[in-house]
């Protein structure tokens, strides 16, 4: 209906253009800039804009149905978040004789509206047409009208202003600009009941030139449906895009992932709707993308945002038969009075478990939002609402935002009804600052509380936990793993979040936002150098940490396991004949009252019982360090002085216990049986990085217990021997280091091909 409906219009909408032969749209996706005023923009992006392929797409439409007669049109998109924006070249492009220049500034959200008004400006003082729109201004007019301060300082400035959507608008909105006749204001959602139908729509383009700034090439969004039948007061989606839910149909979605697959070779997506479930063709939609998978052997997967509403008991099954690999969910709080306060009705906290449950049963792992800071937070029970989310809720991936009234919401609009404050810099609406004063918190503690969250979640124990639910499930392990790279990256050391970020900040010296000041070239320079530097040191210790995670939760074959549980049974047969954990803690005890001497002889000692022995040699070596433990505690104690009673009682301790473990005939049968563990060694076990855990009897695979006891017994032995030491521990830690950091690669690089 929408193409015919624009079909007939194009009549009236074939000009002829004087001393006009091209028509040049250039598309851009503004970024934003950080506290420093520098633009947010990163070498390689990983979220790529759906508003910019759907903007792309309607133009290609234009020009594929001739609106615009003969002309020459050309589509030049830009995401700033990846790209850097060639904005003197545009400005160049637009004094082109012959040539019609336009900028679109589009998605612009509202954290987003500063640097996107910054640019605008750029363009308008040379006299290019430029169009701006997204849910800052869509939410703005829908809300609270035209008359906004900021909707009148575009207007002032020249710059056009689109609110709502432009399916079946767009080519008169094109048609306006190049007969020199743009309005100040397109309103298309004045009627929320009464909005685009979006069933036959263009489909989205993706920009082969764009793409290639981003990590991942396959990684496409898209959006199959808009709206949300719910009714969150700190939403802005209902009053942009409507209740009432609108969907591409079933075979338009099948031909965008069948063109994009072919095309550019994308096979995962982040499916954009905000409410997946609430889709009327849901099931022919699941079933549409089946059959794609199964008749055509277009493996393609997707990422879907669902609510925590019942569902068909088929719902989660088709999900993950259709492709679904993970689920964003927004589940905002564990709080009932909070949900309650923000109008989440249909959100149950004793439902979430048995959700949760459901998806990770079909295999679908749960990325769940979380708000911080919503009325009845206060600093204490968001940590313990936290510890809750990871102890009892257990989701794999969660998103923290800050609760911010965005423009568009009933939040936006009934405080600022009140005349309550918030934050005047629209460049702070992100949902990662604090921009309204908290009834419980502080700033600095709410900001902090939100830090902490980040931390909780993405620290090395919560990995560890949530990777080995997942480790008999290859492909969902490493594809977790490539998140928690590019999630705690963006959080922890980039220190921007995730949704906006990507890998390796980029700082453009002379794109600072006004009111800052331009460093000369070599401050620039040295402050950076400095950033990049601390950089590198952290994403050292980043790779070691999950080089951690890795050693402790990576799939094992069931030769492996057998190998470790046999291994595990003799060296716990060994340590308890030996009474070694009745040892450790003897001297554990004693350390306040013994001498540096004893303490160097039997540091390194202690820290070898942690040893994971594999072959008699091993035994044989670990037998005779024991043997002569004894005949030095014996020496030390004869070289004490009078005032060493308390020391010489311990020590006396310790031989008494060494000289009650009797042997015997049990030596012989060890050695058989280290023999055997010696033959059948599997390949993949990497002892290297492994100690034994006398309280549990196991082999922990683990980098950082083997530093420690590596850090620990170089230390002692240095302060007798530090001379010879030294180049042995360089040599050691460089090979260590090679053989781990190799390994972890070539699992990491198998990720997209699991065995």
């Amino acid at each position: 209906m929408l193409n015919q409906l624009t079909s007939n219009a194009s009549t009236a909408l074939k000009p002829s253009h004087p001393g006009i032969d091209r028509f040049r749209i250039v598309l851009i996706k503004p970024s934003k800039y950080d506290d420093d005023g520098y633009v947010i923009r990163f070498w390689k992006g990983v979220l790529p804009s759906n508003t910019l392929n759907v903007l792309n797409g309607l133009t290609q439409d234009v020009i594929r149905r001739g609106v615009l007669g003969d002309l020459k049109i050309e589509v030049v998109t830009f995401d700033e978040t990846a790209e850097k924006l060639p904005v003197n070249k545009i400005i160049r492009w637009s004094r082109r004789s012959g040539l019609k220049l336009v900028v679109g500034l589009v998605g612009v959200q509202t954290n987003q509206f500063p640097r996107a008004l910054d640019l605008a400006r750029q363009f308008r003082v040379v006299g290019i047409d430029v169009i701006m729109g997204g849910f800052h201004t869509s939410g703005t007019v829908n809300m609270l009208g035209a008359d906004e301060p900021d909707i009148q300082e575009l207007m002032r400035e020249g710059i056009t202003v689109v609110s709502g959507e432009v399916e079946g608008k767009w080519d008169g909105i094109l048609s306006d600009c190049l007969h020199g006749r743009l309005k100040p204001l397109y309103s298309y959602a004045y009627n929320l009941q009464d909005l685009v139908d979006i069933s036959d729509a263009p489909l989205p383009v993706t920009s082969r030139k764009t793409m290639k700034h981003f990590a991942e090439p396959a990684f496409g969004t898209a959006d199959t449906s808009r709206g949300c039948p719910f009714s969150c007061s700190f939403c802005t989606i209902i009053n942009v895009q409507g209740r009432k839910m609108r969907e591409r149909s079933p075979e338009s979605i099948v031909e965008l992932l069948r063109r994009n697959y072919r095309e550019h070779g994308i096979s995962f997506y982040f499916f954009t709707d905000d409410n997946f479930a609430r889709k009327k063709l849901w099931r022919e939609t699941f079933d549409a993308i089946i059959r794609l998978r199964k008749e055509e052997g277009i493996k393609v997967s997707f990422m879907m945002q669902v609510d925590l509403a019942k569902k068909p008991k088929e719902f989660v099954p088709l999900a993950a038969e259709a492709g679904c690999t993970q689920v964003f969910i927004g589940m905002e709080s564990v709080n009932p009075q909070n949900l309650k306060a923000e109008g989440k009705a249909q959100n149950k906290v004793e439902e979430y478990q048995g959700i949760i449950k459901e998806w990770h049963d079909a295999g679908v792992v749960v990325h769940t939002g979380y708000i911080v800071g919503l009325p009845w937070d206060t600093k204490e029970q968001v940590g313990k609402d936290i510890q809750y989310l990871l102890d009892i809720i257990q989701p794999d991936q969660a998103s923290f935002f800050m609760l911010t009234p965005l423009p568009g919401s009933h939040d936006h609009k009934e405080m600022k009804g009140r005349g309550e404050w918030m934050d005047p810099d629209f460049n702070k609406r992100d949902s990662f600052h604090a921009t309204i004063k908290h009834p419980n918190m502080t700033a600095e503690e709410w900001t902090e509380s939100y830090l902490d969250a980040w931390k909780t979640f993405y620290s090395k124990e919560n990995l560890i936990r949530i990777l080995s639910r997942w480790k008999d499930n290859p492909k969902v392990y490493w594809n977790l793993m490539a998140v928690y790279f590019w999630y705690k990256n963006a959080a922890l050391i980039e220190k921007e979040h995730p949704m906006i970020a990507g890998f390796f900040r980029l700082k453009d010296r002379r794109a600072r936002r006004p009111g800052f000041a331009v460093d000369p070239l070599w401050t620039h320079l040295w402050k950076r150098s400095k950033e990049v530097i601390q950089l590198f040191i952290a994403w050292a210790k980043f790779v070691k940490e999950m080089e951690e995670v890795w050693l402790q939760t990576r799939r094992r074959s069931e030769k492996e396991e057998r190998w470790l549980q046999e291994i595990q049974r003799v060296q716990g047969e060994v340590w308890q004949t030996l009474r070694i954990a009745e040892w450790q803690k003897l001297y554990t005890d004693a350390k306040a009252a013994l001498p540096v001497k004893a303490k160097a002889l039997l540091d390194p000692f202690e820290e070898m019982c942690s040893k994971v022995l594999v072959t008699p040699k091993d035994l044989k070596a670990f037998l005779t360090q024991w043997e002569r433990v004894q005949s030095r505690i014996q020496e030390l104690r004869s070289q004490l002085t009078p005032d060493g009673e308390a020391a010489r009682r311990w020590l006396d301790e310790m031989a008494k216990l060494q000289m009650s473990v009797r042997l015997g005939e049990k030596i012989q049968d060890w050695q058989e049986a280290y023999a055997r563990l010696r033959d059948n060694l599997p390949a993949q076990v990497h002892l290297l990085h492994a100690k034994f855990d006398l309280l549990t009897n196991r082999a922990v695979y683990s980098r950082q217990e083997l530093q420690q006891f590596w850090t620990e017994t170089v230390d002692h032995v240095r302060a007798l021997r530090w001379w010879q030491i030294r180049p042995l521990k360089l040599i050691a830690n460089l090979a260590r280091d090679f053989f781990l950091t190799t390994s972890f690669a070539v699992n990491f690089k198998s990720a997209r091909n699991p065995e």
